[in-house]
């Protein structure tokens, strides 16, 4: 949810800001390292065994233990704070905030950071009251009894946010395989059901100026390509196939892809597929053209382009088809006026119907994208 101010900016200052939160998050994580609860165990052995006692006598030896507690104080809360530079949601763009959200819950993503902000003051809470029990103890041995509790005290407390540090290492890793779209250019964002040829008409139409980078989602790739040989340039961001049935029932990949249609484009291209290889058949991707019109469109400034691909296998009777059937399902939602052109015809393996396609997708930007054009 967008606060008053920024729904009050000009949509191209929203846009730069947007690429702008985008571009600082990944150039963050990427100086971020989060330690696991394990290896900030083992941090604090290998500088534990590197002291000495620096006097003799039983008030050098007191020293000695509280320099030992102090040096596993420091190295647990200088590594817990590590994980405690990840951003908060309100640092994100909105993109970051939905995949986060699609991938582990932003509750669960706030509630980690929080465990681990409470720990450092429990760990702290323990190193002064150790100290102070370490300083007053009657015998060395007293003091190394006492060090040897309240060590084991802190490093419990690290071992105890295992999960929360491993859940915050999965979330950094996951935000910097996005692609930064940090030059604030329109952006397509291309949909449909997997296996339907996204990937391939991404590569095929960005290939004037390749920019193409790859970030994984688990095991599904997005391809982000810039369009740069016409006016205006474009970014064409690919996303992981979606399955027509009810949006809750949706996978951590398909969320992803939500994620991009939700926050990114200021056009939608949406494929079809009509061969005999589709994975499901061309009611059930209306059905999810209706869904996905009805949730990333409607109330937005956004294009719609259809397009029908692989028509070399479906032949151009089923081709047209479905495309019929996918423009009476945006009538019905009262989106007509939305679509730039009517369904094209594509085979993005053969290259039949691509300039056509890009040509289409130009004019929906130049449209669709007037920030650009009120800066």
């Amino acid at each position: 949810m967008q606060s008053r101010e920024a729904r009050e900016q000009p949509p191209w200052l929203q846009r730069q800001i947007e690429a702008q939160k985008l571009t600082a998050l990944v150039a963050r994580l990427k100086r971020l390292y989060i330690y696991t609860a394990e290896e900030i165990v083992a941090a604090v052995g290998e500088h534990y065994r590197k002291l000495r006692p620096r006097r003799p006598g039983k008030q050098g030896r007191l020293e000695f233990e509280v320099k030992r507690l102090e040096t596993v104080y420091n190295v647990a809360v200088s590594r817990l704070k590590r994980a405690l530079e990840m951003p908060r949601p309100e640092e994100m763009s909105t993109f970051h905030r939905l995949l986060v959200d699609g991938f582990v819950g932003l509750d669960r993503y706030t509630e980690a950071l929080a465990r681990i902000r409470a720990s450092i003051r429990v760990i702290k809470n323990i190193w002064d009251e150790y100290r102070l029990l370490i300083v007053s103890a009657e015998t060395t041995r007293e003091a190394a009894r006492l060090r040897r509790e309240g060590s084991g005290r802190i490093l419990s407390v690290v071992r105890r946010r295992r999960r929360d540090l491993e859940l915050l290492r999965s979330v950094r890793i996951e935000l910097l395989k996005t692609h930064v779209i940090s030059e604030g250019l329109p952006v397509v964002v291309v949909a449909g059901i997997p296996s339907v040829g996204k990937s391939t008409i991404v590569s095929r139409l960005s290939t004037a100026e390749p920019e193409v980078a790859a970030y994984p989602f688990t095991t599904k790739t997005v391809i982000v390509g810039k369009v740069s040989d016409m006016f205006p340039a474009f970014y064409m961001v690919d996303t992981p196939g979606i399955l027509e049935r009810p949006w809750h029932m949706h996978n951590q990949i398909e969320r992803k892809a939500l994620a991009a249609l939700a926050a990114l484009p200021d056009v939608v291209l949406f494929l079809l597929d009509a061969s005999p290889e589709r994975i499901q058949d061309i009611d059930e991707q209306v059905e999810l053209l209706r869904d996905v019109a009805r949730r990333m469109i409607k109330g937005y400034e956004r294009g719609l382009i259809i397009a029908v691909n692989k028509v070399d296998l479906s032949g151009p009777h089923a081709a047209k088809d479905a495309g019929s059937k996918a423009v009476e399902a945006i009538r019905e939602e009262g989106l007509e006026n939305r679509l730039c052109s009517q369904p094209l015809l594509i085979s993005a393996a053969q290259g039949a119907g691509l300039q056509e396609l890009k040509a289409a997708l130009r004019g929906c930007v130049k449209r669709y994208a007037t920030w650009l054009f009120s800066r």
